[in-house]
């Protein structure tokens, strides 16, 4: 079986090798790279291809939602990652924004390492929506109608 392809994104070190540790004890996942700030976050997508991106909010140079964003309007990506927020920004207009720029998943800090692994398993790629068990997230009216 393929291993799905992660790539950690964070600010915090800490947190970064946290998860790093978390997936390296999955057969079926694969950490790709590491990164600190949104604008090595990006470069590392054009670079390494990640199936997954395990991602916070607020970073420097270019925060999580402009990495989204970024990557969502790069016509030339052949590829982009599923997109799971791991953050500590629990505020529903944040949350709201994540999801319109793409998020698939959104985890509170602190997290689960067992269910971060099972969503990113749940994101192997060639399952369709329905095969993850996902839902369909349709934005607020005030993000449809371009107030956020």
């Amino acid at each position: 079986m393929k291993k799905v392809r992660v790539l950690v994104v964070d600010d915090n070190r800490r947190i970064v090798n946290l998860l790093k540790n978390a997936l390296e004890k999955e057969e079926e996942v694969e950490v790709v790279g590491t990164a600190s700030d949104g604008e090595e976050a990006y470069q590392l997508i054009c670079s390494k291809h990640p199936d997954v991106m395990l991602l916070d909010i607020i970073m420097p140079k270019l925060d999580g939602l402009s990495v989204m964003d970024k990557v969502h309007n790069d016509d030339e990506l052949t590829k982009r990652p599923a997109f799971i927020v791991v953050t500590a920004i629990g505020q529903e207009k944040v949350t709201e924004n994540a999801f319109a720029m793409g998020a698939d998943y959104y985890i509170m800090k602190p997290f689960d390492g067992e269910m971060i692994r099972r969503r990113i398993k749940q994101m192997r790629p060639g399952m369709t929506a329905t095969a993850r068990g996902a839902v369909e997230r349709s934005p607020s009216k005030a993000v449809r109608e371009g107030y956020m």
